[in-house]
């Protein structure tokens, strides 16, 4: 080697400290990083180069470490192929890593997953990689790599394919560590097959409904999009959103006093539980465009709520006469139309009412959410909530040899279910699907915390028991209980400002109308 320890070191430090400042800090305080201390050794390899053991395993070859390196890379990266993200899992003394990002260029990103950041330290106290570091593709999730592997490959967005490039024995080292990863970089992978798999079941829902409402109802023309009501909350008014988990029980009873301190939002399937607790939500989320789900919504126009939607809703939904707003639907056609006569506001959709509630939550910009019934698993081996639409329509149609618990046994075995940890710590079932949903808030929440957000917002679940979301705080009834009431006072300010958006909603009319005689007039059914 040309250059001593303590110079390599100081050259790759100062790489690392301009580029990845937050890595710098990880790597500082890696003598702490692990309860059980690892014994690393140096030894030179018969070419020459430094190899590395950890707890008495060599993790590189003893013969030709850096070839054997760039054999691997060689498989992953493919001649510098100009598709997907390369991950690679267990750093050692990075010669894998660093061939690969040498054979790809700027082409591929390269994302380094290593549970121990001592193992890190090593490789930079060792060999030379200010070039390696210096490379725009090269990302980072170290130690806390499941919190980070999501939005790392968030930050690659632009790429669909991953190729893991494996050092199998670090891995091996923390085989159910690094098992965790692996399943969610196949929950990354699944996100845009179960995006088509969803346009594919319901396009053709979609265009029925969205012809229905636009001859009905006009209802571009005549409802304000979601993007009115941004930074709505901006006046440090806390947020509560209510989903439909079998946890929403343990809230029931407090749900009043919680309105009475914060803005309430709740996801369609909530909706008749709120009105029977006491509540009157501000707003009902609804985005599925299906007859059996517009019947969640009964009872809206016994509400003051309002109903976030969307165009392509199923038509009965724009009936009940609530306030409604529309955020942009998933119909290309309809999101043509839109953008050419009112652009409505795109919000996030990641498979479930849930997500696309939480996105309108980050749309309206407070400074803290809150949110319940959160669950995305099933505690205590249950689906729903009591009393839930599921559970009458399942005890109205069960049968001597369908009885409602069988509807339940098969809720649970059919979304291939495995157990995974709980946000206290201890096990709960969940199955593939509700694991693609807790991804979606995984990346949700480590954008809305990244260095690059402009307005963040401080996330918490009052759902211990339910699968642990990395990024998302826990917080008990008594932290909103804490807080002031001030009910009256929310209430009149959201209804002073629905007042406001309508009124100059409408005075845009002509000119909606015009646009939308430009594009040939109504759409009809």
């Amino acid at each position: 080697m040309n250059l001593d320890k303590n110079g390599i070191w100081t050259k790759n430090a100062a790489v690392i400290t301009k580029l990845f400042p937050g890595l710098a800090e990880q790597i500082a305080g890696a003598e702490n990083a692990t309860t059980v201390p690892l014994t690393l050794r140096l030894e030179i390899a018969a070419d020459g180069e430094p190899t590395l053991v950890v707890n008495g395993t060599y993790v590189h070859s003893k013969r030709e470490p850096a070839r054997e390196g760039a054999r691997l890379a060689d498989a992953v990266a493919g001649g510098g192929a100009s598709c997907g993200v390369i991950v690679a899992l267990g750093f050692g003394l990075g010669y894998a890593a660093a061939a690969a990002a040498e054979q790809c260029g700027n082409s591929r990103p390269v994302i380094i997953v290593e549970k121990h950041p001592e193992i890190l330290k090593k490789a930079f106290e060792t060999r030379d990689f200010t070039g390696f570091l210096s490379k725009n593709t090269v990302a980072f999730a170290l130690g806390c790599a499941e919190d980070a592997i999501f939005g790392a490959l968030s930050f690659f967005n632009e790429t669909k394919d991953v190729c893991i490039l494996k050092n199998r024995a670090l891995v091996q080292l923390d085989e159910a560590w690094y098992a965790g990863i692996e399943r969610r970089i196949r929950t990354w992978q699944t996100k845009d097959a179960v995006n088509e798999a969803t346009v594919k079941r319901f396009g053709d829902r979609w265009t029925r409904n969205f012809l229905k409402n636009c001859a009905v109802s006009d209802c571009v023309c005549t409802y304000p999009g979601v993007s009115r009501l941004k930074g709505l909350l901006k006046r440090d008014i806390p947020l509560l959103l209510v989903a439909a988990g079998p946890s929403l029980d343990n809230t029931a009873a407090l749900l009043p006093a919680f309105a009475e301190r914060c803005a309430v939002i709740g996801v369609d399937t909530s909706l008749n539980y709120l009105l029977r607790s006491g509540v009157d939500p501000d707003w009902i989320v609804s985005g599925d465009p299906q007859y059996w789900n517009s019947r969640h919504l009964d009872r809206l126009g016994a509400s003051n709520t309002c109903l976030i939607t969307e165009s392509a809703i199923y038509p009965p939904t724009l009936h009940h006469g609530a306030r409604t707003f529309l955020f942009a639907t998933p119909l290309p056609l309809g999101r043509q139309i839109e953008e050419k006569v009112d652009p409505k506001g795109r919000l996030g959709s990641g498979g479930s009412v849930a997500t696309t509630a939480f996105d309108f939550c980050l749309e309206l910009e407070p400074s803290v959410i809150f949110i319940a019934g959160l669950d995305l698993s099933f505690p205590h081996y249950k689906t729903h909530f009591k009393d839930a639409f599921f559970e009458k329509q399942a005890n109205a149609q069960a049968a001597r040899l369908c009885p409602a618990e069988t509807r339940s046994f098969r809720a649970l075995r059919d979304g291939d279910p495995f157990y995974s940890r709980t946000a206290n710590g201890g096990r709960v079932l969940t199955d593939k699907r509700l694991v693609l949903y807790a991804a979606w808030f995984e990346n949700r929440l480590f954008a809305i915390n990244s260095a690059r957000s402009q307005h963040k917002v401080a996330v918490y679940s009052l759902s211990e028991e339910g699968l642990a979301i990395n990024g998302l705080q826990t917080a008990c009834a008594g932290d909103i209980l804490s807080l002031p009431p001030r009910g009256a006072e929310i209430r009149a300010f959201l209804q002073s400002a629905f007042i406001t958006i309508e009124r100059d909603f409408a005075a845009g009319g002509k000119d909606r109308m015009k646009r939308r005689a430009a594009m040939g007039g109504h759409v009809q059914g």
